[in-house]
């Protein structure tokens, strides 16, 4: 035993602790049993490993986290690029000789393109291997995206931006995939807040960056920073080693993809493509759980993302006459309370999750994560008035805090309801999270897709106060009103 999987045995984070576990019967041999006792800590584990120390299950902790952490990078890097054009949004209209609103577009086409193209390749990459595809999809788009800094046309930058979020939504399709091959469940919840909180400080982190590059050397070395991000990314994951593993298959598992041929894929033999596969995630429609979590997801990151980062430019930009520079400098509350939020989603729930089943007896009770997640309605609501409030008392030129600590306080709530309801939602489908992953990304990324569409018009009829009461009514009835559902109909089936 190697000493990074002595620390791991030793580590009492990585123990599944489940109550009268002695009273449970394992089918297992005797040598997998010991196995598990040996690697682990314990044989009762969900999900259950094989005795196969190339299960990634079995994987010593520091790699399991390496791996999640790539695939967090890829979401955050997704994101990134879809929202590190808006400190450049002004310039590029002038560029390509558009209206403002229109350099916007270029945002939300990357939004819809990577909220779609996921049921494409997760499929593709779970037949074939998910490294070797994730690192040529990364190898194409920084190609494409030193293409884009040389476009002169509307047209040519948007049929970019499209291609681009179609390749690089590999990381999309496989990080919930990953998250589950490689966790847990007692540490799902965590697991699952690193890849959300990539994905919300990735579209803050972007205008935040970039807007030091746009104001100091142009928005040309913008492109040039995807690219290098993008380059990175193929390093990374030709050197990571394959989490699709085949159990109970005399077939050879899929290795390194550095160590193989030059782009020889694996071949997943439990894994055979055809039509049915791609449409298959839609089957979860019929979850009642998994659909009122969609909903709920998609209304709290369309309000408490989406808006705050999109709109910025026009809301604060304009109205305190900021140029990129300092426009960037007010995307840092917004990854201040989103990393706050992870703080109090991910490993909050987790240890509530504990607590609760502690409470019941061992039973373990997927609906008792929910608690939570009010907390980050909550946030949402406040945020969003104390936001909207003071930008409508703003004098135009005068430069005042209080609303991007709304903003803040907002960002706070996304993160929590993000990790909480993703969760759920993925325990709500047991064996199938991936396919529970993506129709998340597809409702949410095509809701958001659609906002900015029809956020200057409600701002310019309802004003900044008006909007944040619609929005924050939008978030209690259709965000909070789910979750509400779920809750109850939980709870009452557990008691009957």
């Amino acid at each position: 035993m190697s000493f990074s999987g002595d620390i791991e045995k030793g580590s009492h984070d990585h123990i599944e602790n489940i109550e009268d576990s002695s009273q449970v019967e394992l089918d297992l041999s005797p040598e997998h049993e010991a196995y598990l006792i040996e690697r682990h800590g314990t044989a009762f584990l969900d999900p259950l490993p094989s005795s196969d120390p190339k299960d990634p299950l079995n994987w010593p902790i520091w790699k399991k986290n390496a791996e999640i952490l790539i695939v967090a990078f890829h979401t955050f890097t997704t994101a990134f690029m879809a929202s590190g054009l808006i400190p450049a949004f002004q310039t590029v209209a002038v560029k390509l000789d558009v209206p403002l609103a229109n350099a916007s577009y270029l945002t939300s086409v990357q939004i819809m393109v990577v909220g779609a193209m996921p049921f494409f390749w997760l499929p593709i990459m779970n037949a074939y291997g998910r490294n070797g595809i994730a690192a040529i999809s990364c190898l194409v788009c920084c190609a494409l995206n030193i293409g884009s800094a040389f476009s002169e046309s509307y047209a040519g930058s948007m049929a970019l931006r499209a291609v681009i979020a179609a390749f690089f939504s590999t990381g999309y399709a496989a990080g919930s995939s990953i998250v589950a091959d490689l966790s847990f469940a007692h540490e799902r919840g965590k697991k699952n807040g690193w890849w959300s909180v990539a994905l919300v400080t990735g579209t803050t982190a972007g205008p935040f960056v970039c807007g030091f590059i746009e104001q100091h050397a142009g928005t040309r070395w913008i492109y040039f920073t995807f690219s290098f991000m993008c380059f990175a990314l193929f390093i990374l994951w030709t050197i990571a080693d394959e989490t699709v593993y085949v159990r109970h298959h005399e077939t050879p598992q899929p290795g390194n993809w550095f160590n193989s041929k030059v782009l020889r894929i694996s071949r997943n033999p439990d894994q055979q493509l055809s039509f049915s596969l791609f449409m298959r995630p839609f089957s979860l429609i019929t979850n009642f759980n998994v659909m009122m979590s969609i909903l709920t997801l998609s209304i709290v990151f369309c309000y408490a993302n989406i808006v705050l980062v999109v709109e910025l430019p026009q809301a604060m930009g304009v109205l305190f006459q900021l140029d990129p520079q300092h426009l960037s400098y007010q995307f840092i509350a917004l990854i201040i309370g989103s990393a706050i939020g992870e703080f109090l989603a991910g490993p909050l729930s987790d240890w509530w999750m504990k607590k609760s089943v502690a409470r019941r007896g061992g039973v373990r009770v997927i609906s008792d994560r929910l608690w939570v997640s009010y907390n980050g309605f909550i946030c949402v609501v406040v945020g969003l008035v104390v936001w909207g409030v003071y930008l409508d008392r703003a004098v135009p030129g005068h430069w005042i805090i209080t609303p991007l600590i709304g903003g803040a306080i907002a960002a706070c709530g996304n993160n929590i309801v993000m990790t909480v309801l993703t969760t759920f939602a993925i325990e709500s489908a047991p064996g199938r999270a991936t396919e529970a992953g993506l129709l998340i990304t597809l409702f949410r990324q095509t809701y958001a897709f659609i906002g900015p569409f029809y956020f200057p018009y409600m701002f310019d009829t309802l004003g900044f106060s008006g909007s944040a009461g619609l929005m924050c009514g939008l978030v209690a009835v259709f965000g909070a009103g789910p979750v509400i559902i779920c809750h109850v109909l939980g709870s009452r089936k557990q008691g009957s």
